[in-house]
């Protein structure tokens, strides 16, 4: 018997919340980069007060440049998604490769469809949660 668990994502209102702000990237796709950058200028302030001065300070520089150029966000993920595609050519797992690779060659094309992707990702997540919660699996 097929039985889905998704124990991040179950219940009514984590459904609810994750197609709201799936639809919510969706409309405004750059709003996703903003709020990563929001994150880590948050977490750099953090690190500040908690006396980790270098990471905090180095938080703080890679959010406002995040704010400054959204995209450079989404080409950072397609040059990782290169680089572990190419990692695992080396080591011998060819079809995860060549797929990191594909992944990361259109995010490098088209930065903004890796935004989408999540938008996607969010929406089908909270249509799974949904499901789950009223029992159709």
């Amino acid at each position: 018997m097929f039985e889905l668990v998704l124990p991040a994502f179950n219940g009514l209102v984590t459904g609810i919340i994750a197609i709201f702000f799936g639809i919510i990237v969706f409309a405004f796709p750059k709003i996703l980069n903003y709020i990563i950058g929001i994150l880590m200028v948050i977490a750099g302030v953090g690190w500040i007060i908690s006396g980790s001065l270098l990471p905090g300070i180095v938080s703080i520089l890679f959010g406002i440049v995040i704010f400054i150029f959204p995209a450079i966000l989404n080409y950072l993920v397609g040059a990782y998604m290169i680089l572990i595609g190419i990692w695992f050519i080396a080591s011998g797992t060819l079809f995860f490769g060549i797929v990191a690779l594909a992944f990361g060659l259109i995010v490098l094309l088209a930065p903004a469809i890796l935004n989408y992707l999540f938008a996607i990702f969010l929406i089908v997540t909270g249509i799974f949660a949904l499901a789950n919660y009223y029992g159709w699996f």
